[in-house]
């Protein structure tokens, strides 16, 4: 692997640019139609590289990034954005929300599947970190559903007598009677 310090400008711009993979390049072309384009054959035809060489790559510079079991606690930020069941069929849990990365506490056999469900849910950059399977089981025991909305009946109004009479009119679909016109003169 390069050392940091060697590495060229146009592989720094490439990863901060979302290392697209090879994989990536012929799924977006495919969903686009633009499968059989000159362009991206050409490209294909290069070094880009595979999902895998990139996570091998990852491995060698020593990614594997602990958690250490006091920080696994649900934020009240992630709980509002993600359904419980969801962490719990995926065993995983969010500690941390910043900006658009969710730092994410999974275990090592359940970790692609879980980034890529909380990633689909987010809409977000995901960071897996592990950490061991009994304190996520642990910290998702301690997960409560959320509350069900309990219905109180309307919403009470203060409209002015305007607003009254058009609600009692045209909203509530209440039947008008014509004026006569010697009524009207009044």
């Amino acid at each position: 692997m390069t050392p940091r310090s060697r590495a060229r400008p146009v592989s720094r711009a490439a990863v901060i640019g979302g290392a697209v993979t090879r994989e990536d390049l012929k799924d977006a072309s495919g969903r686009g139609g633009r499968a059989g384009s000159p362009l991206l054959h050409s490209l294909l035809a290069q070094s880009l590289p595979s999902l895998e060489e990139l996570a091998a790559a990852y491995a060698a510079a020593g990614s594997d990034l602990r958690l250490d079991n006091s920080f696994l606690k649900l934020t009240p930020k992630a709980a509002g954005l993600i359904d419980p069941e969801l962490l719990r069929r995926e065993r995983c849990l969010p500690v941390e929300i910043v900006e658009d990365i969710c730092i994410l506490a999974v275990e090592s056999s359940r970790a692609q599947p879980a980034v890529e469900a909380v990633r689909a849910v987010l809409k977000r950059r995901v960071l897996p970190v592990l950490a061991e399977a009994a304190d996520i089981d642990r910290a998702l025991d301690e997960l409560r559903p959320a509350p069900s909305a309990a219905f109180q009946g309307p919403l009470p109004t203060k409209d002015s007598p305007v607003h009254a009479r058009f609600r009692d009119f045209v909203l509530d679909d209440a039947v008008v009677d014509a004026l006569r016109a010697t009524e009207w003169k009044a």
